[in-house]
Order: C-alpha cells, then sequence, then structure tokens
C-alpha cells in the first residue's frame, strides 16, 4: 500500500514520469516496469476516489454545519471528445464529485446531479456554463435552486462571434500584403562583416523589430480565449511604423540609405495605408474596450482572469449600477459611430438584458445572513487548466486530450487532498493515509474493470482483424436465407449480440 501511494504521488503529484519512476525506485531496491508503475499509479486513483465516496457522510455533515451550500459545475473537454463533469462546493472549493460522460446533454448530467442530491440535498445556488442540457438538468433535479450563469462563460460566448469573424477579417486584409515573408526576409540579410558599423547596429535594430512584429502570430497570442493575433501585430506595426519612419528620416538627414531599413518602411506602410486593414482593426479595438469595460465591472478582468476573486469582492448592487451605466454609455457611443458598431453594442445589450436575472442573482439569505459567492467557475476552470498542464508536462501535448479523458474525473478527486478545508474537516481521523485505503483493496478488480468499461467507449470489443470477416459473413448468409428465427439466431451469433431470436 506504501508503494501504492509513493507512486500515486510522484506520477500524479509531482508529475514524474513512468521511466523516471522506476529509476527513483531502482535506487531503493524496488523493479518495477513501467506498465506496472502505469497500474499501480492507477490504482491509487481508485482508491482515492473509493475512499472519497466513503467519506459521503462526513461531508454531508460538513455541509450541514455550514447551513448552506452553493454549488459550482462545470465540464471540460475537447471536441467531440467525452466530457470531465465537475461538481464543485462553492464556499471552500471542495470537489464533492466527478464524473464522464458522454456530454453536456441533459440525459448524461441528470444522473450525476440525481446522485449529489441524493447524497448530500439541494444547493441554494448552482453556478453554471450556458450549456441548454445543464441548464434544464438543474431546474428538474434542484427546482429550487437559483441558477446563476457563469459570467466568464457568458461573456466569452458574448465574444465569440464578434472578435472570431472580425479578426478573421483583419488576418485576411494583412495576408494579402505577404508581410509575414517580407518581415521574415529582413531578419538575417546584411550581416556581413565589411558592412559598416552603421549597417551593421541597424541591421541588428531591424531584425529586433521584425521579432517584435511576428510574435503576436508566431505564438498565436489570445485575448482570453479568443485568437488576436493580428490585432496586436496592426498595433504593433503602428507603433514601430512610427520608429522607422524617424529612423528613415535620421538617415537621410545624414545622407545614408540603408536599404533594409526602406524595405521595412515599405512593408509597414503598405499595411497601414490599407482602408480595409484600419477599419477592421478599428471596430476590433473598440469591441474590445466595451467588453474590457463590462469584465473590469464584474471584477474578471484579464489582470485577474486567472486569480479566483473572493466573493466579497463582489457588491451586488454596486455592480448593478456600474454595469448599467457601461450598457448605456455602449449605446450612446454607438449612436455616433457607423450602423455596424451600432449593431455590436445591440448585440452587448441584448445579451445582457436577456440573461440579466441570471447574471446577477441575489445573495441567498440564511438566518438573516447574506451568503457571498462567486458568480463564475473559475475555481473549477483553473483547476481544469492545472491537470491539463500536469498531463502536458507528463506526456506531450499530443496525450493530453486522451490522458484527460482517462484520468480527469479522478484526479478531480485527488485534488481534495490538498484542499486545506478537505484536510481539516474530511481527513481529520485520518492518521495513515495507507491504513485509510486498505480497506478498498478487495474491491480493486471491480474498480479496475468498471474504470475500463466507462473508458472503452463505442467501439464494439472486436479484433480488427476480424471485422471484415464478420460483415461479409452476415451478407452471405442474408442473401442466402428466408428471415426466420433461426436466421435471426444465426445473424446474432455472427454479430455477437445477445438477445432472443424471436421476430418483432
Amino acid at each position: 500500500m506504501n508503494l501504492i501511494i509513493l507512486i500515486g504521488l510522484l506520477h500524479w503529484r509531482l508529475g514524474m514520469k513512468r521511466h523516471e519512476i522506476r529509476g527513483f525506485l531502482e535506487t531503493k531496491g524496488i523493479f518495477l516496469s513501467t506498465g506496472t508503475i502505469s497500474n499501480r499509479s492507477l490504482d491509487f486513483l481508485l482508491l482515492f476516489k473509493q475512499f472519497h465516496i466513503n467519506k459521503s457522510r462526513e461531508i454531508k455533515a460538513f455541509i450541514e454545519r455550514k447551513g448552506c451550500m452553493i454549488l459550482h459545475m462545470d465540464g471540460t473537454n475537447r471536441s467531440g471528445g467525452r466530457v470531465v463533469f465537475v461538481l464543485q462546493e462553492g464556499i471552500d472549493n471542495m470537489v464533492i464529485n466527478a464524473d464522464l460522460i458522454p456530454s453536456e446533454a441533459e440525459e448524461h448530467v441528470d444522473p450525476v446531479l440525481l446522485d449529489f442530491k441524493n447524497s448530500y440535498g439541494s444547493p441554494l445556488v448552482v453556478v453554471r456554463d450556458m450549456a441548454k442540457g445543464i441548464k434544464l438538468s438543474v431546474k428538474k433535479i434542484f427546482p429550487d435552486a437559483s441558477q446563476q450563469i457563469c459570467q466568464i462563460h457568458f461573456l466569452s460566448d458574448l465574444e465569440k462571434d464578434m472578435i472570431t469573424e472580425y479578426h478573421k477579417k483583419l488576418k485576411n486584409s494583412i495576408v494579402k500584403h505577404k508581410l509575414t515573408s517580407k518581415l521574415k526576409s529582413l531578419r538575417y540579410e546584411n550581416n556581413g562583416s565589411g558592412d559598416s558599423m552603421i549597417k551593421r547596429i541597424q541591421d541588428r535594430w531591424i531584425h529586433i523589430a521584425v521579432d517584435h512584429l511576428l510574435f503576436p502570430v508566431e505564438k498565436r497570442v489570445k485575448w482570453m480565449r479568443r485568437p488576436i493575433s493580428y490585432f496586436i501585430q496592426y498595433r504593433r506595426i503602428k507603433i514601430v511604423g512610427d520608429l522607422v519612419k524617424r529612423l528613415v528620416h535620421c538617415d537621410a538627414s545624414n545622407n545614408f540609405v540603408h536599404k533594409p531599413l526602406m524595405e521595412l518602411h515599405e512593408s509597414l506602410k503598405s499595411v497601414l495605408e490599407d482602408s480595409k486593414v484600419f477599419e477592421y482593426f478599428s471596430i476590433m479595438e473598440k469591441v474590445l474596450q466595451w467588453l474590457d469595460e463590462l469584465r473590469d465591472n464584474l471584477r474578471i478582468t484579464r489582470q485577474n482572469n486567472l486569480n479566483d476573486s473572493k466573493p466579497t469582492d463582489f457588491e451586488l448592487d454596486e455592480v448593478l449600477i456600474k454595469i448599467n451605466e457601461v450598457l448605456l454609455k455602449i449605446r450612446t457611443e454607438s449612436w455616433k459611430l457607423e450602423k455596424q458598431y451600432q449593431r455590436i453594442a445591440l448585440t452587448i445589450i441584448d445579451a445582457f438584458e436577456s440573461h440579466w436575472e441570471e447574471l446577477f442573482v441575489p445573495d441567498p439569505i440564511v438566518k438573516g445572513r447574506n451568503i457571498s459567492f462567486r458568480r463564475h467557475n473559475n475555481g473549477l476552470e483553473s483547476s481544469h487548466r492545472r491537470i491539463r498542464k500536469g498531463i502536458r508536462e507528463r506526456t506531450g501535448k499530443s496525450e493530453t486530450n486522451s490522458e484527460m479523458e482517462q484520468f480527469g474525473d479522478l484526479l478531480a478527486i485527488l485534488s481534495n487532498l490538498w484542499n486545506e478545508t478537505y484536510q481539516k474537516e474530511i481527513l481529520r481521523d485520518v492518521v495513515d493515509i495507507g491504513r485509510s485505503l486498505s480497506p478498498f483493496v478487495k474491491d480493486l478488480p471491480r474498480l479496475r474493470q468498471e474504470y475500463r468499461e466507462t473508458r472503452r467507449g463505442n467501439t464494439i470489443p472486436i479484433d480488427d482483424e476480424e471485422r471484415f470477416s464478420i460483415l461479409e459473413n452476415f451478407i452471405d448468409v442474408f442473401e442466402n436465407n428466408e428471415l426466420d428465427s433461426v436466421l435471426i439466431s444465426s445473424l446474432q451469433s455472427i454479430l455477437e449480440v445477445e438477445g432472443c431470436s424471436e421476430i418483432v
């Protein structure tokens, strides 16, 4: 048991790779294959999850002592993949449950929420994302709970179409100038030792300027979740363009002409004089300005997006006044601008008005006391990011999504082991974690089997080399026989299907 715990902590907490763990254990006289290390690290996750489930009575007592419950729920997945769906107690960030489900559709969320309700009761408030399936499921399972939509998800969904649409137009307009290839050609030219000192130092300056201009595109800079590489690049082009012009004037005053500098000047000038580029940049600049003002007043700016703010920082009445002021300002500004700005402003205002009650759920009152809560799922989002980052560092980017599906829900539950409240309230009677996990060792065969079945997916478990012969045999038998119960039984046998042979 101590070895299982050691391997689990080395692998999941310290991020050590299997061969690194094997090397470490060999220094202690323990010789295991990497496959065995994989199995034991999985056993650790399965045992801790079972231990956590067994602590449901203590978790429920903890919730009852607090006198209220705010429930945050959020899922993470790759496109088309299954969802790691996590339920978190919102005041102390304790993960209550996590599961792997096919999607966030109502029929898949229902069982998870019903199991939670049967174990812990109903929350006062549910903080969720914009998914329709989750909304319907919460309304059905927790009919008396208020539903607060995550403000980060709301703004992200709101800005998605606007940012993506105009950034694509800006990108296409800049790409037409073939700026990237022109800039790259200036990085290494004219660095010969025979050149004059002034040429060599200007070449160096040009190289640094090019690196500065290409960085947003090469690193695919994002604003929150949306790519804005070419927006950032154009903003840099305007600033660097002025510096280049000043340097050209300096050279001219000294009767000096440097060809690479003139090429850089012309390349930037062609982009800066393009009216379409400027138009799309201006629209994005105004949209981002409006959204930034809204984020500032919701306490979810770019500066603190990854830092979970305290619920007490959010004074609802004050925020409502500020948001109304910003929306009025956006409307007024848009009237002075072109119609496309007015359409964007109307989209923003309509979105807030249609979701107003879900965005600003009043603080629940328990025994005369206001219960402040976080109006976003940033704590869960940050947890998802930490898990993904740990997996990526351990396995590489290409394996992150598949590893997240394999272990994400188990790792979410394991994160409780480093939660101070969980340690104090749920683990207070645990002296030796090994002894606490030992009673569940007898369940490992069943837990492993359930784990494999959950992760198997929709593929029918038939060896690939046998599949074509099964398909072919089915057609041969079907073509040459009349449909009767014997034929049905025979076809079921070919397909390895269990069931009765009655014709319905």
